[in-house]
């Protein structure tokens, strides 16, 4: 009796585990917002059996002749530019949602100014230490949602691209967190214990918020980029004399200038086509000559973060519209009858 029984056990429990492994295997799930499959796939159903015995191109093109050691890798390409033709409208954010995003947002940034008043010293870097402690956690927290929707079988169009550039803004970010507390700003227990744990948290509110509602999501990290972009840009109008005479920190100069730019570009998806050569990435790769540099370049990323943003709020498509006209993310208009 006793073989009996575990032979049944047994082969109980290999039955569940087929079941567990079945029920998850990858389903491509595509959602209407998304947009639709690529007709990619029609074209090589029809390719002849020659074109089928090509290999696809590697994501990343190696030049034999230019592949060196002190060579970068090269800028990657930005998807083919939306048909001019079409008229793309931008969606307005559902007015509750929208004001309660700007009221959080809002009293978190004045608590933040309170405790922090900018007077052109060196407790300066407390304050922007605690802003990029808190700014750089919406975009790994966007990718834990998004690496969890892939594991269980979700995947549409343009999600690698997407989960590609949050992290390259996040390692924008890190190192913006890096500068700050290379001139400092980390010095103060108070400081790191204040600025951590409102990551902490604020990192749960998004990963709620963005797994139910992503444009909501998104839409407070346009808020939190809109004013850090104004903050560093009033700091360098007020303070440039004084940043003018204030040495290059290392880590500013090894991420701007020294290391392989392709995370450095491919944050930057929102192209300005005047200023483009070819379509592809812009070339901005700054020379510092000392501290006033550093912030341009910081508050320049933070612009390229919000345009990037309210693409992704407004038209689900981070290549949506050129970067002369990015407009900020606006609340829904309710019609009033008489």
């Amino acid at each position: 009796m006793r073989p009996f029984i575990i032979s049944f056990l047994t082969y109980a429990a290999m039955t569940v585990v087929v079941v567990v492994v079945e029920s998850f295997q990858p389903v491509v799930v595509l959602s209407p917002s998304r947009g639709r499959v690529s007709s990619l796939i029609r074209l090589r159903e029809s390719s002849s059996s020659e074109d089928k015995e090509e290999k696809p191109a590697p994501f990343f093109s190696v030049d034999a002749t230019a592949a060196t050691e002190s060579s970068p890798a090269p800028a990657p390409s930005p998807p083919a530019a939306v048909d001019s033709t079409l008229t793309l409208t931008a969606k307005t954010m559902d007015e509750g949602i929208y004001g309660f995003n700007k009221a959080v947002i809002d009293t978190v940034y004045d608590v933040i100014c309170f405790l922090y008043p900018v007077k052109g010293n060196d407790r300066d870097y407390a304050r922007f230490f605690v802003l990029e402690t808190v700014a750089r956690v919406p975009y790994f927290a966007y990718l834990s949602v998004m690496h969890l929707r892939e594991t269980f079988g979700e995947r549409y169009p343009k999600m690698s691209d997407r989960m590609r550039t949050h992290y390259a803004e996040a390692d924008n970010e890190l190192h913006h967190l890096l500068i700050m507390e290379s001139l400092g700003g980390n010095s103060n227990i108070i400081d790191r214990t204040l600025a951590q744990t409102m990551a902490f948290f604020y990192y749960w509110y998004v990963i709620g918020i963005y797994t139910f509602n992503e444009p909501a999501a998104y839409h407070l990290s346009e808020l939190i980029e809109d004013h850090a972009f104004n903050t560093y840009s009033k700091f360098t109008t007020e303070y440039e004399e004084r940043l003018k005479n204030e040495p290059v920190p290392d880590v500013a100069r090894k991420y701007y200038e020294n290391d392989n730019p392709f995370l450095f570009d491919l944050f930057c998806t929102v192209k300005n086509k005047s200023e483009s050569i070819d379509g592809n990435y812009s070339q901005r790769r700054p020379q510092l000559t000392s501290l006033y540099d550093v912030f341009i370049n910081i508050r320049d990323d933070e612009k390229e973060h919000w345009k990037t943003l309210c693409n992704l709020v407004q038209y689900d498509d981070m290549y949506a519209v050129d970067a002369t006209e990015v407009q900020s993310t606006t609340p829904e208009q309710k019609v009033t009858t008489a």
